[in-house]
């Protein structure tokens, strides 16, 4: 065909549009022959998904106990380090409740003296009728009475330690707080959000700060529950990171996951109803990147990154 396509020229005519037509359909059926033949070779090696994103180990700063919030000493996007002081209560209300409490140990400790006191006084009242009642000298009522009174002491002086206990114990409560009055960064990180400001009162469990450690990120990915299967613990993958122009990061599959995402969705389908609709689910899977290529580019990372995955399952 060719060559009458080039005879045809070589005579200075034109070729026919049939010639044409040919000509173009084997162009055609090459080209998908290659593609088919590309799509093959790689069919089965390869897994992709642009459903995948940059996660890190977050902490929720909060307080233990209501409070206003007297000062915030770090603000959106600061690093801290874990220790650090980043918040302070106000502690007006619990230093009062402290020299209230102090006092209530004195009274307990005072009250206790005076049980002491009096048991002993009925100890020996017990002991001078009970020698007198054995030489029948006073009434076994006045005998009766002498024993009660001292069984009463004894109580009496064991409610007194009891109180003492009881009083430290709400002191220590108290003293605990004003520890907790100082809110601390419980791990290295950057402040990725400020939930108050200085003046607002927060509730115990409320959040103040949002901490993300961007040194230890991975890709949480999610892939078609079809793809599953081929996936494995230790597979490679190649990262494309959207935010800088497509930069290129190696890394590992380090979990696979043990649900699907679905199930963790703030309204699960239903699918007992009778307008069930077959979908596809993705099951999340862990990727972490290369530390050499992290160390080379610290803090560009962050949490909530779009990327890009081609994990090699071959």
């Amino acid at each position: 065909m060719a060559d009458q396509i080039l005879e045809t020229e070589e005579r200075g005519e034109e070729p026919s549009s049939k010639t044409r037509m040919i000509v173009i359909v084997l162009g055609l059926v090459a080209v998908a022959a290659v593609l088919y033949v590309l799509w093959y070779l790689k069919s089965g090696r390869e897994v992709y998904t642009d459903d995948a994103f940059i996660d890190a180990d977050k902490a929720t700063i909060s307080s233990k106990y209501s409070g206003r919030v007297a000062s915030l000493a770090a603000s959106e996007g600061a690093n801290v380090v874990s220790g650090q002081v980043i918040a302070i209560l106000d502690t007006s209300d619990l230093l009062a409740q402290k020299e209230q409490a102090k006092a209530s140990v004195s009274f307990a400790q005072e009250s206790s003296k005076l049980a002491k006191v009096n048991l002993s006084k009925a100890e020996e009242d017990f002991q001078r009728v009970e020698a007198q009642y054995k030489n029948k000298i006073v009434a076994k009522e006045q005998y009766d009475h002498a024993k009660k009174a001292f069984q009463s002491a004894k109580v009496q002086d064991s409610i007194a330690q009891a109180q003492i206990l009881t009083s430290q114990a709400q002191l220590g409560v108290i003293e605990t707080q004003l520890g907790n009055a100082e809110i601390k960064a419980p791990m290295d990180g950057v402040v990725a959000k400020k939930w108050v400001l200085s003046g607002d009162v927060v509730t115990a469990g409320q959040a103040i700060y949002t901490v993300y450690d961007i040194k230890n990120v991975w890709i949480a990915a999610n892939l078609e529950e079809t793809k599953f299967s081929q996936l494995s613990v230790g597979q490679t993958a190649d990262i494309t990171v959207d935010a800088y122009g497509g930069m290129k990061l190696r890394g590992k599959v380090s979990q696979l996951g043990s649900n699907t995402a679905s199930q963790f969705s703030l309204i699960p389908s239903s699918n007992a109803s009778g307008n069930f609709t077959k979908v596809t689910q993705r099951i999340p899977i862990k990727i972490t990147p290369d530390r050499d290529l992290l160390e080379k580019n610290p803090g560009k990372l962050l949490p909530g990154m779009s990327v890009e995955v081609l994990v090699k399952t071959k």
